[in-house]
Formats: C-alpha cells, sequence, structure tokens
C-alpha cells in the first residue's frame, strides 16, 4: 500500500509543492494549514508519516508532537520537522525520539525522499 502522509504547514506555497510531490510519488496526501488541524486529522486518520513546520499558528508542530504522544493511536506515528530556521535556532523544540527527523527549508527533495524512505518500512511503502 502506498503511504497516506498528512503534510502540514502555513505557507501554502509550500504546502502545495509538499503535496505535489509526494502525490507524484504515489503517496496519499492530506494537507493542512496549522497545527490544530494538524492534531486533528493525525487522530482522525492515522497517517503513516507527519511532515510538519515547526513554527505555525494554532499550535507549534513540536506542540503537537506531545499530544500525539499521549495517544496510544497516534504515538507511534513518524515524524519529518521542517523550518526555514538553523537546526541550531529550533533544538529545544526538537524532540530527542528515533522516529522524529529534521530537515531544513528550503526543502531539497531528494534529501526528502530519502528520509521517507528511512522513517517508513520498504522505502515509503507500507504494507
Amino acid at each position: 500500500m502506498i503511504a497516506q502522509i498528512l503534510v502540514a504547514d502555513d505557507n501554502s506555497d509550500i504546502l502545495t509543492l509538499l503535496s505535489e510531490h509526494l502525490a507524484f510519488r504515489g503517496h496519499r496526501v492530506i494537507a493542512v494549514g496549522d497545527g490544530t488541524a494538524l492534531a486533528l486529522k493525525a487522530a482522525e486518520h492515522l497517517p503513516h508519516l507527519i511532515i510538519t513546520d515547526i513554527k505555525m499558528p494554532g499550535s507549534y508542530g513540536s506542540s503537537v508532537y506531545q499530544v500525539l504522544q499521549n495517544d496510544e493511536r497516534t504515538r507511534r506515528i513518524p515524524i519529518l520537522f521542517m523550518s526555514a530556521h538553523p537546526v541550531d535556532k529550533v533544538a529545544a523544540l526538537l524532540p530527542d525520539d528515533p522516529k522524529t527527523r529534521f530537515l531544513r527549508k528550503p526543502l531539497d527533495l531528494a534529501k526528502l525522499d530519502a528520509t521517507i524512505a528511512e522513517l517508513l518500512p520498504l522505502g515509503g511503502y507500507v504494507p
């Protein structure tokens, strides 16, 4: 089965770019524009992967991470955080968790694909 990926970013251009790229790769994409919608859609759809901006209106992606960790249904979902800020500026917001990764914007789509392959079984395909 192709992976279902939830993407969250308040920048509509980045959201469109990621959605189109992932759909082209064959994934099913759910796109949201803020942290509150991210938490709701994650609980509703139980995606295989979440890609989220760290700083967004409604709730930071890093805050939503805590909500997801407190829910038995969503705590195992891998999360790829992204930000235009250097990692040293957002390090305090990033969880120390083996199922999370960080990529800096602007995104290198080859790195994005490699990171998805790392986080999901069978390189992005879910059995």
